[in-house]
């Protein structure tokens, strides 16, 4: 059972699978405390942070600075956020057939009941409202990390949506009528 661990008296679990997450934090001190929760909950690398919405945005529709960065297992997304809005940049992710399967975890400072109706209206994943005290935050980050990279199966990325091909140029010189033999 290499792949997996086990709880005594539990059933046996699978192993952390490293996964590419995408955070979106535009506090400095919040992004510096999840990353190194993210990284006290196992994930070594493919930690990638933006600091705003127009960056989450460019960087999912892999654009300008961010055209070949990979595409993210999960985003880990603060909803409060400068230019373009937590719930904007949450609506685009949902809204692309190509990103739609990407699980948004939403977090907030506030549990407002609005704002939880609005994550879910727009197929957020899950809203977690950010614990105050250090130690929960991490706590909490580790139990997300678990479940989306340990219990949860994700979806295969979609193929990007194929263009049809293009037709064939022809080559005038073979349409244009040959010259009859003239004796």
């Amino acid at each position: 059972m290499s792949n997996a661990s086990r709880i005594p008296g539990g059933p046996a679990l699978k192993a952390l699978r490293q996964m590419n997450v995408l955070l979106v934090q535009s506090n400095p001190a919040d992004s510096l405390l999840t990353t190194e929760a993210f990284k006290a909950a196992g994930l070594r690398e493919g930690l990638q942070c933006v600091s705003d919405g127009e960056d989450a945005l460019l960087y999912m529709l892999r654009k300008g600075r961010f055209a070949y960065v990979p595409i993210p297992d999960m985003v880990f997304l603060d909803l409060s956020q400068p230019r373009v809005s937590g719930l904007a940049v949450l609506k685009a992710i949902k809204s692309r057939p190509e990103l739609m399967h990407i699980p948004v975890v939403v977090a907030a400072g506030s549990d407002n009941p609005k704002f939880v109706r609005a994550v879910y209206a727009l197929n957020g994943n899950c809203f977690i409202r950010k614990p105050g005290e250090l130690e929960e935050f991490v706590r909490c980050i580790e139990t997300c990390y678990a479940f989306w990279s340990r219990v949860v199966t994700l979806a295969p990325p979609r193929k990007a949506l194929s263009r049809p091909p293009r037709k064939k140029r022809s080559n005038p010189q073979t349409l244009a009528p040959r010259p009859s033999a003239v004796s």
